[in-house]
Order: structure tokens, then sequence, then C-alpha cells
């Protein structure tokens, strides 16, 4: 999808996508209204539609976003030449809090785009879902000879992946039903948790 807001100064585009996010999120798709999105942007109407012609094509836009903005964190931050797995679970995990909070309403409209839906089930319903960086993550450049000797070292990033995407789903859950509310610094702990869990399990 082409980037509509790439010519837009910054700081207006993040108005325009913090307070569409957060209407999307608050309201069904039908009942969002424009009119308060740009009341909270702070831009008039004729420019927002000048910007995506329709409610819809914001809409596919926020979705399209949604991937992109992470996409380009992780490509652009994480640090490739690490060859630590864990350490690089690690770093991605500071690279989506740094982005949550400059976009705070990106969990909210995240939860309503994956909601009821598996990584896996995400993977293949959005075509903007960036497979080959998802991949990447987890067989480029990794040192293998951290791992435990005579282990399996395949299982291991299996389980792994599978830890870090079942976490991601349970938790995406909790906030769905109101369990647990987003805070940087207890989710950070929380992964951090399992990262070093999985370190004593799989590392020398």
């Amino acid at each position: 999808m082409e980037d509509l807001l790439k010519n837009v100064d910054l700081e207006k585009r993040d108005r325009i996508l913090n307070s569409a996010m957060k209407e999307f999120s608050k309201n069904t798709f039908q009942k969002a209204s424009t009119n308060k999105i740009v009341e909270d942007a702070g831009i008039s109407k004729g420019l927002l539609f000048h910007y995506f012609g329709n409610k819809e094509k914001l809409y596919k836009y926020l979705e399209f976003f949604t991937f992109k903005v992470m996409t380009d964190e992780i490509n652009n931050e994480l640090d490739w030449n690490n060859q630590d797995i864990l350490v690089r679970l690690k770093e991605i995990s500071m690279i989506k809090l740094k982005v949550f909070q400059k976009y705070p309403y990106l969990t909210d409209f995240s939860l309503l785009l994956f909601k009821d839906s598996t990584v896996e089930e995400i993977m293949h319903k959005y075509p903007d879902f960036p497979l080959k960086l998802y991949g990447q993550v987890y067989t480029h450049n990794i040192d293998y000879s951290l791992f435990k000797k005579d282990l399996d070292v395949e299982k291991a990033l299996n389980i792994i992946k599978w830890t870090m995407e079942k976490f991601s789903d349970e938790f995406r859950k909790d906030l769905e039903l109101g369990v647990t509310k987003f805070d940087n610094q207890s989710v950070e702990k929380e992964i951090f948790k399992y990262i070093d869990m999985l370190k004593e399990c799989f590392y020398r």
C-alpha cells in the first residue's frame, strides 16, 4: 500500500494517526466520527479527505501503518550484528514499547484488528504483515554455539518463538478482557522473566 502521509509533516502526521486510532478503537467503524478525528487532530475535514479520500481508506491506512511502523522501527533500531537471539528479543520488546509510547492508541487499535486471532492467524489474514522480517528475527545471523551442547537447536528456537507468541496472545487477551492494563515497565519486566528462563533452559 502507498504511504498516503509520506509527504506530511511528522508532527501533523502523528496527530492524525493518534486521533484516528483513538476514535476507531473506541467505536465501531460505522460509529467512528471523522468530525471527532479532525477536531482532535487539529485539521480540517477537507484536509483529512484530501489525504485519504474516505473513511474506509483512512481505516485501511491505519491497518497498513500498524505493521509498517513496527517493521520500520525494528529494521532501523535492531542490532542485527548481535547474534544472541534472546538479547535480540529483548531489544525488540524495548523497540515495541517505544513505539507504543509514541502512539498511545496503537495498542487499542491493534487489539481491535487482532481480536480473537492468534499470531499465526494474523500473519495469514493481513498481507502487510512483515512475514520476511518475522522469520529473520529467528534465523538471520544467529550464534548457535550459545546453545547447550547436543541440544536440538531448531526445536529450541521453535520453543522460544512459541513462547513469545503465546505471551503476546495471552497478554492481548488479558487486555481485551480488562484483566490487565498496558504498562510499559510491567510488560518489559514480564517479558524479561520469560527470556531469562529460556536462557537458563537452552544456553550453556
